[in-house]
């Protein structure tokens, strides 16, 4: 079986790996994109990897890969995991009723990997940072003097991770490729590919268009369907902070999300509402107090906006200047899940052409999952 994979970000690059390791497959991987040259969302990805989600589908994809990772000394060294866990604010309205699907959910999480995950407060959760403020503290940049932040809210409950952690997406995607090359059924190709054609296509038993954001414009310049499919803009800034940093977080309510990194700086980002936007990614460091991004896809009041929240839901956290500002886009799909989706042909002349993208930005915590799962339906089916 020919498979041609177009996309040499993480999520194509891991289906490519995992084609090549099973019998009777030969794979060939287009590592450009359309419109290369920009960056792409796996490079400015945070990299955070947990269990937990709120779909059903993403959680059972996101607990399969953090147990592989776990699991593996080789692919944590690629990805350059570190723990960190994780505190997932979920809004007691939201967890119905008496909280017992919600404690099912982290039952699944638990059974996979045994006492990594339990539900507690916001106090309990971010007490022992000691940014949350639960001592009655003041400071921070914008925190409420004396505001207890999320210590003192009982509205929300917590989904603590203690396994959860940080990777490097872009770490994780360029070992897989090393490894990928060094195998006798891979061929790696690194021109851009603009457009996919009838002729091109028979030449494969399947393709499939991993190319992130650049798959709808893709789909669009090859006479296929792209309806399903959206570009969304990703921005989060990284900041100086004090000695004083919160655990890795998402508040479903506010849609803030932090992560601390290894070098004592804090991620801080909220989602944007910028759809249809090119693909493409930039990272602008930041050496003066005060400095922003020129560019007009690089606007800082999203990552100011998350500043501001983060100081009011954690007093005691200081925050110095942001060290640099990054922008991406990735596609979305409905669910948002990354998945194997069927493309109809071109005329007709191509049965066996899909997607593997539209994990709504979330490819890292699942993409190890999704890739066996997609390697199996491919070759299974072919």
């Amino acid at each position: 079986m020919r498979v041609l994979v177009i996309g040499g970000g993480l999520a194509g690059s891991l289906l490519a790996w995992r084609l090549a390791q099973r019998p009777g497959t030969a794979v060939e991987v287009c590592t450009g994109h359309a419109g290369a040259g920009g960056g792409d969302a796996t490079a400015a990805s945070g990299g955070a990897v947990r269990a937990y989600d709120t779909l059903p589908e993403q959680r059972e994809l996101a607990i399969a890969s953090l147990v592989e990772l776990l699991g593996s000394q080789v692919l944590r060294a690629w990805a350059g995991y570190r723990e960190t866990g994780f505190a997932y604010l979920r809004h007691r309205a939201a967890t119905f009723g008496d909280g017992t699907a919600l404690a099912a959910e982290v039952a699944e999480i638990d059974r996979a990997l045994p006492g990594s995950a339990d539900l507690t407060s916001p106090a309990e959760a971010f007490g022992a940072s000691g940014a949350s403020g639960a001592s009655g503290a003041s400071g921070g940049q914008g925190g409420g003097a004396g505001g207890p932040g999320w210590a003192g809210d009982d509205t929300r409950v917590v989904v603590r991770e203690r396994r959860a952690g940080q990777t490097s997406p872009g770490g994780l995607r360029d070992a897989v490729l090393a490894d990928l090359a060094a195998r006798p059924r891979a061929v790696l190709r690194d021109a851009p590919l603009d457009r996919l054609t009838a002729a091109l296509a028979r030449e494969y038993d399947a393709v499939v268009l991993a190319a992130g954001a650049w798959t709808p414009a893709l789909l669009r310049a090859s006479g296929l369907p792209a309806g399903g499919y959206r570009t969304r803009s990703i921005q989060y800034a990284v900041y100086d902070a004090g000695p004083v940093r919160p655990p890795a977080f998402t508040d479903e309510e506010t849609g803030l999300y932090g992560l601390p990194t290894a070098d004592g700086g804090l991620l801080l980002g909220v989602p944007t509402r910028e759809w249809d936007v090119p693909p493409g990614a930039t990272s602008v460091p930041l050496s003066r107090p005060g400095q922003t991004a020129a560019r007009p896809d690089q606007p800082g009041a999203r990552q100011d906006q998350a500043a501001q929240l983060a100081a009011e839901c954690f007093p005691r956290l200081k925050l110095g200047a942001a060290r640099r500002r990054v922008g991406a886009a990735d596609c979305y799909c409905d669910p948002p899940v990354l998945a194997l989706r069927r493309v109809s042909g071109l005329n007709g002349a191509v049965p066996r052409l899909f997607t593997f993208t539209g994990g709504s930005g979330g490819c890292a915590k699942s993409a190890l999952a999704a890739s066996q799962r997609a390697a199996g339906q491919l070759t299974e089916a072919g």
